[in-house]
């Protein structure tokens, strides 16, 4: 049964406009969570997408491992890195430590970090280093000894391309701490966009969607974060072959790296509703938000 009151409130125009005119108020929590999933909800979703039965075999075992990535490996093995020009001398993949909690302490965790700890190159000179990047040019021909050094899928704005990994580097300041593999660039010129690299060949269809464009600009929602963030500027380049709402997007100014505070590479998925699902994120923070 309707009460009078909500009958009031149902069939008054003053009423009606009253509550249309209260501000939404917006719960970041659930902002992030419907945008940032947890692995069993992206494992869903890729498994409706391969279920569809229109994705191409390389596809199929990229989606696969992408949903199967639980562990942290050495950036260049895992299924998705993110590959940065940061200066007109060094371009190369990077990963991030991840800091786990460890007494009253946060402690920063990385393969990378463990492999230079192993063969004890790390200590020598780090005040020297500090706030540039450190290369140790010995540590992978060590690694790799009786081997070749591996070789990975590179894709920039418009093409796909294949190359080796040369050298392991760290680098460390106050406000940011991230490891770099160097990459062989015979086949990359230095108008090339280059986005990320997978150790999968990824069938993509090489398009820009400015429908989606402008859904990720307007999905921007500053009073959730907490940083400055290149989310608004985030573009589509190239859609995943066997569907139609998966694309690849990212922010930059190219040719080099050096004016958004966080330039970044993602995979995403526009689920019904004009949903953005984030199912891959990677981002550099040169602003330095860890200072704050």
């Amino acid at each position: 049964m309707v009460s009078k009151k909500e009958s009031v409130l149902e069939t008054s125009p003053i009423a009606r406009k009253e509550i249309k005119s209260e501000p939404e108020v917006l719960d970041c929590d659930e902002y992030w969570m419907n945008r940032f999933p947890n692995d069993s909800i992206k494992t869903e979703y890729i498994n409706e997408l391969t279920a569809e039965g229109h994705l191409t075999k390389n596809n199929l075992e990229f989606l696969k491992a992408l949903k199967n990535q639980k562990q942290e490996r050495l950036a260049f093995e895992n299924v998705l890195s993110p590959i940065f020009r940061l200066s007109n001398t060094e371009i190369g993949l990077l990963t991030f430590p991840k800091y786990e909690q460890v007494g009253n302490n946060l402690v920063p965790i990385s393969r990378e970090m463990d492999l230079i700890d192993e063969f004890g190159t790390i200590k020598e000179n780090t005040m020297e280093h500090f706030g540039k990047i450190k290369f140790y040019p010995m540590l992978l021909d060590s690694v790799f000894k009786n081997n070749t050094k591996p070789s990975i899928y590179y894709y920039t704005t418009d093409k796909i391309g294949s190359t080796k990994i040369m050298e392991l580097g760290a680098y460390f300041d106050e406000c940011l701490e991230y490891y770099e593999y160097s990459i062989d660039t015979t086949t990359i010129s230095k108008s090339d966009k280059v986005l990320f690299s997978s150790p999968f060949k990824i069938d993509l269809v090489f398009e820009r969607n400015k429908k989606i464009d402008s859904l990720i600009k307007s999905d921007y929602k500053k009073e959730c974060l907490d940083c400055p963030s290149s989310f608004e500027l985030q573009k589509t380049f190239a859609r995943i072959k066997g569907t139609d709402n998966m694309y690849f997007i990212y922010a930059d100014t190219f040719p080099i790296n050096n004016e958004l505070d966080t330039p970044s590479r993602a995979l995403i998925l526009i689920h019904p509703e004009n949903q953005i699902i984030y199912l891959w994120y990677d981002a550099i923070d040169l602003f330095g938000c860890s200072c704050l």
